[in-house]
């Protein structure tokens, strides 16, 4: 390597690193059924124990269409407080003033809950982004009695399942 390469590497990783997230910020959001109905949560970690997050918004989209949700509920924009949300709950899909569609079954899925973690003036600890997502299907259940939702790593979505763009 010559010492202009070394000086571009040198100069580039700050560059780099500083363009990371900070850590904690993306975490993967759990899906599970609760009462019969689809429900969207977050990890159980120690922050998420210690200090539920704020959920700011949620929405769920065909999977790579992440701008264009399906449904989506706000709650700035219902003008209530944005409900903090521990690891043992979960936001059922359809909850909230608007009507959601009923999703497929062999269908993918996106759902992402946008918020951040309160603020803390007892430690001086300022609030902090927080972004779950997750990828999944729904599988019907041999007795077709119920709906169950399969988690999947988002890279891993068939093509052929990607609406056309």
């Amino acid at each position: 390597m010559t010492k202009q390469s070394w000086l571009f590497w040198a100069m580039l990783l700050p560059l780099v690193a500083s363009c990371s997230p900070p850590p904690g910020r993306y975490q993967k959001a759990t899906v599970s059924t609760s009462d019969g109905r689809l429900c969207f949560g977050i990890p159980d970690t120690r922050e998420n124990r210690s200090e539920p997050p704020e959920i700011a918004s949620i929405g769920v989209s065909a999977a790579g269409q992440g701008l264009y949700p399906m449904w989506e509920r706000v709650f700035m924009d219902e003008h209530v407080p944005e409900p903090a949300l521990p690891p043992d709950q979960c936001m059922p899909y359809g909850s909230g003033p608007h009507p959601a569609p009923p999703l497929q079954v062999g269908a993918y899925y996106q759902v992402v809950l946008s918020g951040y973690t309160p603020d803390n003036p007892d430690n001086g600890a300022m609030g902090k982004k927080r972004v779950f997502k997750a990828c999944f299907h729904l599988h019907q259940s041999v007795d077709d009695r119920e709906l169950k939702p399969i988690v999947v790593t988002c890279g891993d979505v068939p093509p052929s399942s990607l609406p056309p763009s």
